[in-house]
């Protein structure tokens, strides 16, 4: 469905359309003025009204669920190479979750105008839902797996980024480390973080700074090896390549990171994993129409699993 349909309760009677929808349904004031211009995006009983319209116990409001053509993303679509989209770990009318794979970048920046995951979903929902929409609820880095949530509509984006805002989303991420761990240790890194540019590779990084904004890392060992470990981790805030660098300042960078990795650690391991050993392997949030709460997972990468399963081996 395209439209958010409510009927008016008694309770409800005499607020104004605007009221209903900030207060109900949550919209903000930029996404009702969306509304108001749209073609038909602000019904009663069927007839396009303003939103200063005084509602009545059992009238009929409408709402347009995607955004208004005027604000539609312009998303180019795009086969995946290969032919063969990420895995999609679960789908309704107004989201869709995926298994982003290693090397796949989010969105269309710099050298990579198509060859996206964004563009990729585009060419799907092309396929079966021309009107859906691509909102990402979040990002992962180039080259880190895992689980990504995509909104299909603008009303199902903003309850999203109105939840992630208050804290009511969790993402557990796997890792592997490098170091010396103990089995079922656990820390807190607390550490605020700043951008600086690289001078040598020339981009920027984050670096661990008392001016710059505060950060929180859990982690967890689920597995110990000789020289690196399996750790899940929890975040208590969400900067740039957060993981990644607390884990550098601590002196257990991830391995396989080419920017805050040990090139020596790294060497070791460049067999078997050749990107950053990072995951997003679970996500649990409430679901956006009805408040359901949602828990889903993806399991480790064909490499970090390979890893694992070779042990102090390697």
């Amino acid at each position: 469905m395209n439209r958010i349909t409510l009927t008016v309760t008694s309770a409800e009677e005499g607020l104004s359309i605007e009221q209903l929808l900030r207060r109900k349904l949550k919209l903000s004031g930029a996404r009702i003025r969306s509304l108001k211009f749209a073609s038909e995006g602000i019904c009663v009983n069927g007839k396009k009204a303003r939103t200063s319209v005084i509602l009545h116990e059992g009238d009929r409001l409408e709402v347009l669920r995607e955004d208004p053509p005027a604000r539609t993303e312009r998303l180019k679509p795009a086969a995946p190479t290969g032919g063969s989209m990420p895995e999609i770990v679960y789908e309704d009318e107004s989201l869709i979750v995926v298994n982003k794979p290693a090397g796949l970048v989010m969105h269309p920046a710099g050298g990579h105008r198509t060859d996206t995951l964004a563009n990729q979903l585009r060419a799907y929902l092309d396929a079966r839902d021309p009107a859906a929409r691509v909102h990402f609820a979040g990002r992962l880095d180039k080259d880190t797996s895992g689980l990504v949530l995509c909104a299909k509509n603008a009303h199902a984006a903003q309850k999203l980024q109105k939840e992630k805002a208050r804290g009511g989303f969790e993402k557990t991420y796997l890792a592997l480390a490098a170091g010396d761990f103990a089995a079922g240790e656990e820390k807190t890194v607390s550490l605020p973080l700043a951008p600086e540019r690289d001078p040598v590779l020339r981009i920027i990084r984050m670096k661990a700074d008392p001016a710059g904004k505060p950060a929180l890392t859990l982690y967890q060992v689920v597995r110990a090896f000789p020289g690196y470990a399996l750790l899940e981790i929890r975040l208590g805030s969400g900067r740039t390549h957060q993981i990644r660098a607390h884990m550098a300042v601590i002196r257990h960078p991830l391995l396989g990171d080419p920017l805050y990795g040990d090139k020596e650690i790294n060497h070791r391991f460049e067999d078997v994993l050749s990107r950053t050993a990072l995951h997003a392997a679970e996500l649990r949030f409430p679901h956006p129409e009805d408040g359901r709460q949602m828990t889903l997972s993806a399991p480790l990468p064909a490499d970090m699993a390979g890893l694992l399963a070779a042990g102090s081996s390697i």
